[in-house]
């Protein structure tokens, strides 16, 4: 994955879904749970999934980049389609999840969906400074 995607991740990580993680760790907590492992695991769990979900995150980031470019506002995933039922994963976990974009679903067939994502590129560029990381890269893979 791109050194700027990795960053503006592990930041949606560690201040956006690690800390809801968190939050839900403690909501459920009883007193005779040991609180702090149990954030540390699901801290761990979410540092995974993103390890596990980079790639699909990367190629959803490009998809969008080029919507923009082209004059779109959203990309749509269809989630019979491996690659796009991953990528929709990715982006609704990392950006829909930290209020970085919006999505809509519908309905294909029974239990299958078409997502479209639309990325708050705005708020999105000001997560990214704050992680140290640029833009520019990936709207130049955009072409």
């Amino acid at each position: 994955m791109a050194e700027d995607l990795q960053k503006l991740l592990k930041y949606i990580v560690y201040h956006y879904t690690g800390q809801e993680e968190l939050k839900d760790v403690e909501l459920e907590a009883s007193s005779t749970n040991d609180v702090t492992a149990e954030q540390q695991r699901a801290l761990d769990e979410e540092e995974q999934r993103a390890s596990q979900l980079g790639p699909a995150f990367q190629e959803g980031m490009l998809r969008a980049m080029q919507a923009r470019k082209a004059g779109g506002n959203a990309i749509s995933l269809d989630d019979r389609k491996p690659l796009d039922n991953q990528i929709a994963d990715a982006l609704v976990h990392f950006l829909v999840g930290a209020g970085l974009a919006e999505s809509s679903t519908r309905e294909t067939d029974p239990m299958h969906y078409i997502y479209t994502i639309s990325v708050d590129w705005e708020r999105l560029a000001l997560v990214a400074r704050q992680a140290g990381a640029s833009l520019d890269g990936l709207a130049k893979q955009a072409g």
